[in-house]
């Protein structure tokens, strides 16, 4: 039986259940397939040093039509032309089916849409505007993601970031309506949900309106606390190597158009670099008060 979905401005319709994403009304036409098969691939696959999931690293094959991400005993998952994602058999009975399907498999997608991806998390402004916060894994890109939502802000995605330009303008488009913490962080923002095998996975309201991106933090995990304006062109440079997908996609037209796109946004944002240790939940909330006020 079809099902369908929407997230990401887009409609999927899928041949399995997906719990993580909103119900949307049956479509003469979906923009994207998600369907089981068969995804012949080599041996031995070329494997991702960037990403990890469940301590994995994937291995990955592409073409002229798309790529493959092999999650090893979670199986094989390809997305294509922006309109098709195919999954086998050992990813449809893996427990973590769509911990890695709603990531970076769906994000692909997106990049074969020419949509601008980053590894982090966005939050919708009371101006109507947007704050994106982006960095390496553990830089504490949910954690202040949680405390803008503390404050009154709302999740517009976790995890993966998706933007896109019209007529030169950056707009952040909602994503999956997940707010993804980890248990101390959690814990400090009041949060009591049944915790996954990692993180808490708190759903929050979707929207499916893109909103103007106006702010960006650069985050980075060190042993003291400050946020700072920032009138350098190392965010642009930040924002340039931050891709969530495979670095093996990046083709040298890929790069330069990232590249242009990177320099849009770091033109029209203010740009902020952001310090933090694991234990500067006060700081970080006094801060984000002051922010928002």
């Amino acid at each position: 039986m079809a099902r369908y979905y929407r997230t990401g401005g887009l409609v999927f319709k899928s041949d399995i259940a997906l719990t993580s994403l909103p119900v949307a009304p049956e479509q003469p036409e979906a923009d994207v397939n998600i369907l089981i098969g068969e995804i012949p691939g080599a041996a031995s696959p070329q494997e991702v040093e960037n990403l990890t999931r469940l301590d994995l690293h994937p291995g990955v094959e592409t073409d002229g039509a798309g790529f493959c991400l092999d999650w090893k005993q979670h199986g094989r998952f390809r997305a294509e032309n922006g309109n098709r994602i195919c999954y086998d058999e050992k990813a449809a009975a893996s427990a973590y089916f769509e911990h890695f399907l709603i990531n970076e498999v769906m994000a692909g997608i997106f990049f074969q849409r020419g949509y601008f991806l980053l590894h982090g998390s966005a939050a919708l402004l009371p101006d109507g505007t947007a704050a994106i916060f982006f960095g390496e894994p553990g830089a504490g890109k949910s954690t202040t993601l949680g405390f803008f939502v503390k404050y009154g802000c709302r999740v517009l995605t976790d995890e993966i970031v998706l933007i896109h330009f019209r007529e030169g303008v950056p707009y952040v488009q909602p994503f999956i309506p997940l707010l993804r913490l980890w248990d101390s962080a959690a814990g400090h923002l009041g949060y009591t949900e049944d915790k996954t095998r990692k993180k808490y996975e708190i759903p929050v309201e979707y929207t499916d309106q893109p909103v103007p991106l106006k702010a960006a933090f650069s985050l980075r995990k060190e042993d003291h606390f400050s946020i700072t304006p920032s009138l350098t062109h190392r965010e642009h440079l930040d924002l340039f190597g931050n891709f969530p997908l495979p670095h093996h996609l990046l083709t040298p037209e890929e790069q330069a158009r990232r590249f242009r796109q990177a320099a849009d946004i770091s033109r029209v944002c203010r740009l902020f670099r952001t310090s933090r240790t694991d234990h500067s939940f006060e700081a970080m909330d006094q801060w984000v008060r002051e922010f928002l006020a």
